[in-house]
């Protein structure tokens, strides 16, 4: 029955009309469409068009489709009109029957204005192509919409770009398949038909003032009704060429007053928060998932700080998903980071993640919060910790911007909409296996808990080091090596990292009889320490990074 009421939810009925002119000149004609999705309708009756002629329609069409797994119905009702005097006309909604209620459609409104003598219009420009973006102020890391829209009164088959700038001190991303509907306007007493022809993506990489010259565009159009040679007699197409204007953007520095969770997120942002569990021991770790959304340049984007480190010591970040997907004209990135908690105290823990990114509509910094979470913290074993809060926070090397296909705006059939469905079949067997794996967890020994937790981050921070060395940055790959070794080491020798000596570390390895180990170790944490201040000399690099494995997995195997 939930499923069933699902769907009768999902089922919603649109019957909107549109025109594909707000304007036009005295005796031109126009098109309105009625159209009707996810629904059944009868005795459909038009308006009362005023002071407009019917020129033609009815004409009724009706599509079905099935875009993975959406499946969408719609019957449409096309009129053409005209208008033979000058005026602003109203055209009332029309109506029709569904499900035995009547369904009446918005209004439309039609401004009719005296076009020029047609000597004087037979001289006007028959191609215009226009350049603009959403912001000619903005930010490093804020997406801009740059359109190219083509203003024509003539018949155009075919528009190719010349070649585009370079867009330099840009990131860009064309905006493919982008469809725009086209537009009848009135320019200067002159009819044109509007269509914007190319969308890009732009996100400034540095600031100061960035011109984006001219672009040119190549334009096939229909030769007079000329047919060539060919048996499939094609219409000729004759080359036009349009340029656009340039455009001059300013980039500029963002406002000093940033909260404390704001990490790199400009633009319109939203966010979702989920934790593993409700009820832990102060010797468990808690999940926070943390996922951020927005029209921002995910790679400025870093984990967001959080308010709450009086309550919890917080690992560094793990970044579980990096993407991103193209909605309408702009280019949305999704980001998912993982947060490992440990509590400082017992008692009921209460804390609100949040996201702070600067909204540039507002021109200021917004703030969002999540619902606030109640974590009970009971007593556990006593033992103590490393000092967590010393960790560095560090975002691994984020994803180049891709492209996904364009999301839908029913919700029927989509996978949100399979998933719910999903979860209500299995909801008893997913009960009992989070009950099952909580038992587990819990059934873990908190002393070997903590070395599996230690050994996962030492490992991150080594394949982080290891990637550094591909890039060829062998500064920051000592400074990772030596990070994830004193890390590691500091939690076997339950002392924080600011206090691991060299005697705690020769002790470590003396106790588990690997002092053979302590010369290779003292070498790499030398050359660590020495990278933070000076540069490192190319040597053997990779045979510090297997040395330092291997000397983790000996103190693993000898715990």
């Amino acid at each position: 029955m939930l499923i069933l009421l699902s769907f009768t939810l999902c089922a919603q009925v649109d019957f909107k009309a549109r025109t594909d002119a707000r304007q036009v000149v005295t005796g031109q004609y126009f098109t309105v469409t009625y159209t009707l999705q996810n629904a059944d309708g009868t005795n459909f009756k038009p308006p009362n068009f005023g002071g407009l002629s019917v020129a033609g329609g009815p004409r009724r069409s009706q599509q079905m489709s099935n875009i993975n797994g959406k499946v969408t119905t719609q019957v449409s009702f096309e009129y053409t009109l005209v208008a033979d005097k000058a005026g602003t006309f109203k055209i009332p909604g029309a109506t029709l029957i569904v499900q035995g209620q009547t369904v009446t459609s918005n209004e439309l409104s039609i401004q009719v204005v005296k076009g020029k003598d047609p000597g004087v219009a037979a001289g006007s420009q028959s191609f215009i192509l226009e350049a603009t973006i959403d912001h000619d102020t903005g930010y490093v890391g804020q997406q801009m919409t740059l359109k190219y829209t083509l203003y024509t009164n003539q018949s155009v088959r075919r528009v190719n770009f010349g070649s585009l700038p370079s867009f330099e001190g840009f990131f860009a991303q064309e905006i493919k398949g982008y469809r725009s509907p086209t537009e009848q306007v009135v320019l200067d007493g002159v009819q044109y038909s509007k269509r914007v022809i190319g969308v890009f993506s732009l996100f400034p990489q540095q600031k100061g003032i960035t011109e984006i010259p001219p672009v040119d565009v190549v334009l096939g159009v229909s030769a007079g009704g000329q047919r060539s040679n060919s048996i499939f007699f094609t219409t000729r197409l004759k080359e036009h060429r349009a340029r656009s204007n340039g455009l001059t953007l300013t980039v500029q520095d963002l406002p000093a007053d940033a909260p404390i969770s704001f990490s790199g997120a400009i633009g319109d942002f939203y966010m979702g928060t989920s934790i593993d569990k409700n009820t832990i021991t102060q010797d468990d770790a808690l999940t926070l998932t943390l996922q951020i959304k927005g029209d921002g340049d995910g790679r400025f984007i870093e984990p967001p700080t959080q308010p709450y480190s009086d309550l919890f010591d917080i690992y560094e970040p793990n970044l579980l998903g990096d993407q991103s997907q193209v909605v309408d004209d702009k280019v949305q990135v999704i980001k998912t980071y993982e947060y490992l908690m440990i509590p400082k105290r017992t008692g009921t823990l209460r804390f609100q993640p949040e996201l702070a990114y600067y909204d540039t509509d507002s021109s200021r910094y917004e703030v969002i919060k999540s619902k606030q979470f109640a974590v009970r913290v009971v007593q556990g074993s006593g033992r103590e910790s490393a000092d967590l809060s010393l960790l560095d926070r560090e975002l691994p090397t984020p994803q180049p911007l891709g492209s996904l296909s364009k999301i839908g705006q029913s919700f029927a059939w989509s996978w949100g909409h399979i998933g719910i469905n999903g979860a209500l079949l299995t909801l008893l067997g997913g009960m009992f296996m989070v009950k099952r794996k909580k038992d587990i967890a819990e059934a873990e020994d908190p002393d070997a808990k903590r070395r599996r937790l230690a050994l996962e981050q030492a490992k991150r921070t080594l394949d982080d080091a290891k990637q550094a060395l591909d890039q060829g940055d062998i500064k920051e790959y000592y400074i990772r090596i030596r990070r994830a070794l004193q890390k590691y080491l500091s939690d076997k020798a339950s002392l924080p990292s600011d206090q691991l000596s060299k005697d705690h570390i020769s002790s470590l390895l003396k106790e588990r009889n690997l002092d053979q180990h302590l010369e290779a170790v003292s070498s790499v944490m030398q050359k660590g320490e020495q990278a933070i201040y000076a540069s490192i000399a190319p040597g053997q690099e990779r045979g510090d990074y297997d040395t330092i494995l291997g000397v983790i997995q000996d103190i693993e195997m000898s715990s």
